[in-house]
């Protein structure tokens, strides 16, 4: 595990009624997140399954819980921008946690260009001292 891990927690937006593309896309999406050298990529659970119930909790759609070394935000966030690319109507929220700073960004390839998330993750990377 890497020294002070930055925590990021990634949700991929679809309009409701579409929760079997929600996971299909969030599937696609961890396994290339897996690729980079992250510590961690997690499933986010919404806390335990019903009583009676046979599952173990309950994961949330749409939502991965990403631990890695804060020189690896760069590289994750080039590969989002370039995933978003390719699915040009999947919104994308992200937050980031290294320590006690936050920063939140969700990038909509319909409403921010390029040059735009090119801002935003400068700004992120040094407002985070990444």
């Amino acid at each position: 595990m890497s020294e002070n891990p930055a925590e990021l927690f990634i949700e991929v937006l679809l309009e409701e009624g579409h929760e079997a593309e929600l996971d299909e896309l969030t599937r696609q999406l961890k396994a290339e997140v897996q690729d980079l050298s992250v510590d961690s990529v997690e499933d986010v659970t919404n806390g335990s399954a019903p009583d009676g119930t046979k599952a173990l909790d309950i994961t949330v759609i749409g939502q991965m819980a990403v631990t890695l070394a804060p020189t690896i935000i760069p590289p994750l966030f080039e590969l989002l921008k370039s995933w978003v690319e390719r699915k040009p109507s999947t919104p994308v929220k992200i937050k980031v946690r290294i320590g006690k700073r936050t920063a939140q960004i969700e990038y909509d390839p319909t409403k921010t260009t390029a040059k735009d998330m090119e801002v935003l993750v400068k700004t992120l990377g040094k407002s985070l001292k990444v």
